[in-house]
Order: structure tokens, then sequence, then C-alpha cells
């Protein structure tokens, strides 16, 4: 088996105060850089395989933008885009780069002149540095995260906290050393929304950034954050919220380092575990999952719904009126929506991409189709299409359940997230052989 290389690039794409925040409502603005955002490139190499994974500190980014990286990568560096990935760690404290609901309001001149040439910065520092590396692993529980689907008194679904809902409390760490047994970098896998600083006006990686600068620090070794199915996972905060609001009160930036500390205190602790270090073999390529759909709705059933909205959230009504548009334009009924999903695979660890919030439980039922893998499924990588929920969780209702329905203007099938789940593992199964 030829020598797995590593090489490691990291560049700092923080925007210039005053940009719009992303995650929240439209008015909230930044007002200080609490910590610098970084993009980290990992890049791989064994034989004629070559692979790039690289950790964004943004909240998400729109599938155009990153299918334009993805074919730059490809045409600039003949790396094959189809063994690439952009992941973001979903900070709510970062730029808009994925509009909003209804309308694409990126933030285009932070696009341009910072993200994009930095990020490619970073790529470029990763393909100047291989080496050769070893690989370790370990996993173990953390409570920093908590399902975040708080049912009320009267049965409505809340953004708060559900410690009886599904969550997946694994947190990894990968970590590879040279040939002089010194760390070299370390990858962080946890599922879980970074939003603890809630509503505020700081530019910060937030919780993820306190922990991978700790990891740092006890390593010397770039240490960057891959967030896993988080849709419905959110910080297990001691104000009884997943984010840093409360009392009337919108954002507290002293959240971050709360959770921060005790995500550290656990990542250190599963670094610890680590007790081998081997060669490994990589393996990496994308298959297509063909999420099934129903039709969309009529225009007389559109116009109803658009007179007599019974519950809204931002982006209903533009929904609405996309799909009477579609109806106008003579757009087809398409029978699957197409997902790419990237899968990399160290060894018996594997990475498998969705370009969506999946909820957790969608990770926890791909892991359990696997004995000798370890599967560690990455949300918000290569774009976000919205929440992916589960089936379950339709009938309760909610935010997630909401806009996964009226993301598109035609609704998944009952029973898609079984879709995503056999596909995901069939996906594993063929590449990750």
């Amino acid at each position: 088996m030829d020598k797995l290389y590593l090489g490691v690039g990291r560049e700092i794409i923080t925007p210039e105060i005053g940009g719009q925040l992303c995650g929240y409502s439209r008015d909230i603005y930044s007002e200080k850089v609490e910590d610098d955002l970084t993009a980290t490139a990992f890049y791989f190499t064994q034989g004629k395989t070559r692979a790039l994974m690289v950790s964004l500190t943004i909240c998400n980014m729109r599938i155009s933008l990153a299918e334009e990286m993805l074919s730059q990568v490809e045409k600039r560096y003949s790396i094959p885009k189809e063994n690439c990935a952009f992941s973001c760690v979903h900070t709510h404290s970062g730029p808009n780069l994925n509009g909003s609901i209804a309308v694409d309001d990126s933030d285009f001149e932070y696009r341009d002149k910072i993200f994009k040439p930095r990020v490619f910065k970073a790529i470029e520092k990763a393909l100047a540095s291989p080496q050769p590396v070893k690989m370790g692993e370990a996993s173990g529980d953390s409570l920093v995260g908590v399902n975040r689907r708080e049912i009320t008194r009267s049965g409505f679904v809340k953004l708060g906290q559900n410690p009886w809902g599904p969550f997946d409390p694994r947190m990894t760490v990968i970590s590879f050393i040279n040939d002089k047994n010194e760390c070299v970098a370390n990858m962080v896998h946890y599922g879980c929304h970074n939003t603890a600083a809630g509503q505020n006006h700081e530019i910060t990686r937030d919780w993820c950034g306190v922990m991978t600068d700790a990891l740092e620090k006890i390593t010397g070794a770039p240490t960057a954050f891959f967030n896993g199915p988080e849709g419905d996972v959110g910080p297990r905060l001691s104000n009884g919220e997943t984010k840093g609001d409360h009392a009337g009160k919108l954002g507290d930036i002293s959240c971050v380092y709360e959770l921060g500390g005790i995500a550290a205190r656990d990542a250190a602790d599963v670094y610890r575990k680590i007790y081998e270090y081997k060669d490994v073999r990589l393996r990496a390529g994308t298959r297509v999952i063909k999420l099934p759909l129903k039709k969309k709705i009529s225009v007389k059933e559109a116009e109803a719904r658009l007179k007599h909205l019974t519950y809204y959230y931002p982006g209903e009504e533009a929904w609405l009126k996309r799909i009477i548009k579609a109806h106008e334009e003579g757009e087809p009924d398409a029978r699957f929506r197409e997902v790419p999903q990237r899968v990399f695979a160290l060894g018996d660890l594997v990475f498998a991409t969705f370009p969506m919030e999946a909820f957790s439980e969608i990770g926890l039922r791909v892991q359990k189709e696997f004995t000798r893998k370890k599967v560690l499924c990455l949300a918000c990588t290569n774009g976000t299409g919205g929440y992916f929920v589960t089936q379950d969780a339709i009938p309760r209702g909610g935010y997630e359940v909401e806009t996964y329905y009226k993301k598109y203007v035609q609704e998944y099938i009952d029973g898609a997230d079984t879709e995503l789940v056999s596909q995901t593992v069939d996906n594993i199964e063929k590449i990750a052989k």
C-alpha cells in the first residue's frame, strides 16, 4: 500500500465589520470581531488518488457557489471535483453566503473579494505542504448538544431543549502524525448547531472555535471542526435554550465560552484516547442520491393558501408564488431531486456528505448499518438545500418541518428520510469498500 500524504493550509476569511450576519433575522449586522473565521484545507494524496476536504467557519453557502468553487478546484489544481468537499461549521455569527429563505441577498462583495480568494489560497498552501502521515482516531460521548425540538404544554414545537429527543452524543477526533511522531493536524467531528452566541453582533466561530483552539494548543497542530447531522440539535446551554437569547436579551457571547469550554474538555479527553496511529488506505468518490418527489400542488390550492395562510413562516408566501409561477411557465414535474454525495474513506473511517441540515437520527441510522466502519456524516457540505427531517417529526411540525416542505416547489415524498439513509449506505458500500 502506498503511503498516505497530507498537506494542510489555513487562511483567515473574516469579513469586514458591518456586514449582515447569517442565520437569524435580516437586520443583524456585525459590530465587532470576537474571533477570526478560518478556512482550513486538508489535502490527501495516496498513489493516484487525490482528495480535498475544507472546513469553513461560516454558516452555509449556496449550492451554486459550492458547485462553482468545486469546478474551479478541478480546473486549477487537477483534483477531481468528485473528490472535494467544502464543509461549513454552521456558525450563525458569520457572513451571509446563502441568501435569505425567499431571496438571494448573499454578501457578494465579501464572497468575491475575501472568501473565494482566501479559500483558494488555503488550498494552495495545503497542496504545497504534503508529508507522509499515519492516522489515529477515537470517539467518546459529549453532552455539548441536545435535541432542540422542545414541545410546549400546548403541543407546539419550538426551538429550545428536548432532552429525550433523538441526539447523537458521539464526538470523534481524527489525528495525523508524521514520521517524527509530530502531530500534523486534527479533525473534530460532532453534530450540533453553532448558535451559542444567539442573535449577537460579534463575528465568531461560536463554541467550535473555542474547542478547536484548545486542541491546537494541546497538540501544536492545526485543528478543524466538521459538523455532523445537526438539523435538530443545538447547544445545551445553561439558560435552557440552544442559543444565547434569554429573558428578552438578544445575544450573549459568554455562552460561546461556556459551551466551548465543555467541548474543549471533551475533545481533549477523546484525543487522549487515541492509542494507535497506523497507515490507512484512501478512497474517495461521488455518487448521486435520487430523492423521490411529489407533484407540485395545483395553482388553485396555492392561491387558496395565499389567501388563508394559517401558519406563516418567512418564505411561505414566496414559496406559494414560486409554485404559481412554475405552473404559468409550464415547468414539468420532476420525479427526483438529484443530490451529489461525496464519500471519503481513510481506512475504516468514512465521511459521507449531505448538502443539507440533516436530522441527527439520519446519521445514527446510517451508522447502524455498519459494524466494522465508523461513519461520520457531514451536514452543510457543498452547499445546503435546507433542513432534511425524519418522517416521525413531520406530524408535530415546527420550524424545521415547515422549511423542509417549503424549500422547493415540489415536496419530498413521505418516507424520504428512508431513501436518504438507504442510498447513503449503498454509496458507502460502493466507494469505501
